[in-house]
């Protein structure tokens, strides 16, 4: 399950946020994407009474990102021992001694993190086994243990 979030927009209030962030606490998602409300013109909320200060939209925010990484957290964390299939994509941009890919549950934009790959010589764009053996916050760590598809040469 999956959802984006806007915090901070006009007239939000403390009870609306507290529930919304208890709405994100009960429900768990997947993933979840946030961003603080950006007061622009020539848009109908530009004009709008009750805007939140900057510093209230940043605190917000935070608390919102942080139990969202709580819970993703978790979740990648029943994943340890597990086989994945993952995309190749490429070298990552970490370090050259690692690749890089996607599961099914990772979106291409670079949102719902990345699973590392520290095992094998594969290219970009074969589809592999991958066993998780570590998980953070929004990235998985693992080894190939199979080569399902290879990209045509």
């Amino acid at each position: 399950l999956r959802t984006s979030l806007i915090v901070g927009f006009p007239g939000e209030t403390d009870e609306e946020f507290e529930e919304l962030l208890n709405f994100v606490k009960e429900t768990r998602f997947d993933r979840l994407g946030a961003f603080k409300y950006s007061q622009e013109e020539d848009t109908p909320a530009y004009k709008m009474k009750g805007q939140i200060p900057e510093s209230v939209k940043k605190e917000r925010l935070k608390k919102i990102m942080k139990s969202q990484a709580k819970i993703a957290k978790g979740k990648n964390k029943l994943l340890l021992g597990t086989v994945q299939k993952v995309l190749v994509e490429g070298i990552s941009e970490e370090t050259e001694f690692l690749l890089c890919g996607r599961t099914m549950q990772q979106s291409p934009d670079n949102i719902d993190g990345i699973t590392y790959i520290n095992k094998g010589t594969p290219s970009p764009g074969d589809i592999v086994n991958v066993l998780i053996t570590n998980a953070g916050e929004y990235d998985l760590v693992g080894e190939i243990i199979e080569e399902l598809a290879v990209v045509c040469s």
